[in-house]
């Protein structure tokens, strides 16, 4: 058996895995990562970047058949689904070679196999060509990640029943798509597969879709499905279901008939923490299976770091790579916290949603005297420009000292213009901070400006 000695050996080469590699090696750390499939994880092979691909082309399809309305006269658009299907897959293999020069330029190691923790300061890999390698490493990072749940009473196994995987390697547009579970995955697929032609429909167990997002924003979301011909069945589940030649014929809990070509499963993430050796080497988990650390990354096993989904909390590729920054400063001896107080995210419906920190909801749970500044794009000149008025701005403050506390944008550009509110928090500036600073005429951004002057109540278009 093969033995190689590293200052810090890492299981796993996603967002969070890859990111904490390089930075270990830019502050001097012999650093190997083991990966058994491809660089990037799930965000790069199966998850953000093919998925917004093809919601770039959602979204310009969309684009041509509004055509239209600003004189523009066009033929309606033909989509070429395996084209596109190529060119989301040249983009990953673009973004994987990528992650391995950047390996290459920081003298990251690539182990390709699977990696076992055996002991404390020790791993074990099997090696994709079949050779067993010892890594002694004086620290280790476990960002093994999670993968799709399973969903009575369906099994993945069964031939079109598929999860973010299966649907990312359609070779056709089925006629007609059933996902279950309307969170942001679920309202993600149904939103690109919608405006590729597909008859959707959704089945939500919970009240309403988006049950994370902001009520308002989740209801404007719903109406905007509804105006697609996307059904949604939301406080309802699929209780039996028959296949009948290709197609599945499902009975939801409240007597609803639905057929379907495909049907997507997209109720949650499961950790990706069995058979890597935590039992053997005493790292704890909880009743889920996630691994237990601290603020600073650490498991209850010295010189044993987790980060990324396998911790839970935040699924989100970016908290991954802070994570792995943090934990590699903490291996450096800086002892940093991991902070989540201000932690955006992005929904790719049309029009997108865009979140940072507590809602209204949340805030008045702990209490807090709240006063939202609330500005629709239908009072934006430039979002009339663009014929994207639907939506809006909501900031949340406490009213005693104007601290910003979050935001949820739902709208053209939200995805981005999250970032200003966020930013915002990071530098701990008032609300009257945003107000009081000059957006150029015309932009989204002066709708930030006009939500926090709403706040105040002096909003000019309000």
């Amino acid at each position: 058996m093969d033995t190689k000695k590293v200052d810090l050996a890492v299981l796993g080469g996603g967002p969070g895995g890859y990111v904490a590699s390089i930075r270990a090696s830019k502050l001097g750390l012999t650093t190997a990562v083991i990966e058994k499939n491809h660089l990037g994880g799930v965000c790069l092979n199966c998850g953000c970047i093919p998925t917004k691909t093809l919601y770039h082309v959602a979204v310009t399809l969309e684009e041509i058949k509004k055509a239209k309305n600003f004189g523009i006269d066009v033929s309606l658009p033909k989509l070429d689904f395996k084209k596109v299907m190529a060119i989301k897959d040249s983009i990953i293999e673009t973004q994987r070679t990528s992650i391995a020069f950047q390996f290459k330029k920081n003298n990251v190691e690539l182990i390709k196999g699977v990696g076992k923790v055996a002991v404390k300061g020790r791993v074990t890999v099997k090696t994709s060509s079949g050779q067993d390698i010892e890594i002694e490493a004086k620290n280790i990072i476990i960002a093994t990640g999670s993968s799709a749940s399973d969903v009575e009473p369906f099994e993945m196994s069964e031939d079109g029943i598929i999860d973010n995987i299966g649907i990312l390697s359609l070779k056709e547009i089925p006629e007609s798509l059933l996902i279950i579970g309307g969170g942001v995955v679920g309202s993600e697929f149904a939103n690109i597969f919608s405006s590729f032609g597909s008859k959707v429909t959704i089945v939500e167990m919970l009240p309403r879709i988006l049950s994370a997002e902001d009520e308002g924003v989740a209801e404007l979301i719903y109406k905007i499905f509804r105006k697609k011909a996307v059904n949604v069945f939301t406080g309802s589940k699929v209780e039996s279901f028959k296949k009948s030649g290709k197609k599945f014929l499902c009975t939801t809990s409240g007597g609803d008939k639905i057929t379907a070509d495909k049907i997507l499963i997209s109720v949650g993430r499961k950790p990706n923490s069995t058979g890597i050796g935590l039992e053997e080497a005493g790292v704890e988990v909880d009743s889920k299976g996630y691994i237990k650390v601290d603020s600073y990354l650490k498991t209850n096993v010295d010189g044993i770091y987790a980060i990324g989904d396998v911790i839970g909390g935040f699924q989100l590729a970016h908290v991954a790579s802070e994570e792995g920054k943090v934990a590699v400063e903490n291996i450096m001896g800086k002892a940093k916290e991991m902070s989540y107080d201000v932690i955006p995210w992005a929904v790719f419906t049309s029009p997108e949603i865009g979140s940072v920190g507590l809602n209204e909801v949340q805030a008045r749970e702990k209490n807090i005297k709240v006063c939202t500044g609330i500005f629709p794009f239908s009072s934006s000149g430039k979002a009339y420009i663009t014929g994207e008025t639907e939506g809006f701005i909501k900031i949340v403050t406490n009213s005693e000292t104007g601290e910003i506390l979050g935001a949820q944008i739902v709208g053209p550009q939200a995805s981005n213009l999250v970032h200003e509110v966020a930013v915002a928090m990071k530098g701990e500036l008032l609300v009257d901070d945003i107000a009081s600073t000059v957006h150029s005429h015309p932009t989204l951004s002066e709708a930030v400006m006009e939500a926090a002057e709403d706040c105040l109540g002096i909003a000019t278009h309000r």
